[in-house]
C-alpha cells in the first residue's frame, strides 16, 4: 500500500483532472510557481489559506486533499 500525500494529490488534481501547468494554478490562486512545486514536492506544507483556496477556486473536497477520504 503506497502512502499518498497531500502534495501528491494537489498535483494529480492539477495534471490529471484540471490539465493546468504549475503557472497557471499558481497564479489563479495568488502563488509562485517555485510555492506551488515546493508545495508537490513535499518541501513545505501548504498553508490553510491555501488549500481553502483549491476548494474555493475548484471544488476539491478538503477532507480528500488532506486524508485521502472521499471523493
Amino acid at each position: 500500500m503506497s502512502l499518498q500525500l497531500t502534495g501528491d494529490r494537489i498535483r494529480e488534481v492539477r495534471t490529471q483532472h484540471l490539465k493546468l501547468s504549475q503557472i497557471i494554478m499558481a497564479e489563479a490562486l495568488g502563488l509562485t510557481q517555485s510555492s506551488l512545486s515546493a508545495i508537490e514536492q513535499h518541501k513545505v506544507l501548504p498553508s490553510c489559506y491555501f488549500l481553502y483556496s483549491l476548494h474555493i477556486a475548484y471544488g476539491i473536497n478538503l477532507n480528500w486533499l488532506l486524508t485521502g477520504k472521499g471523493e
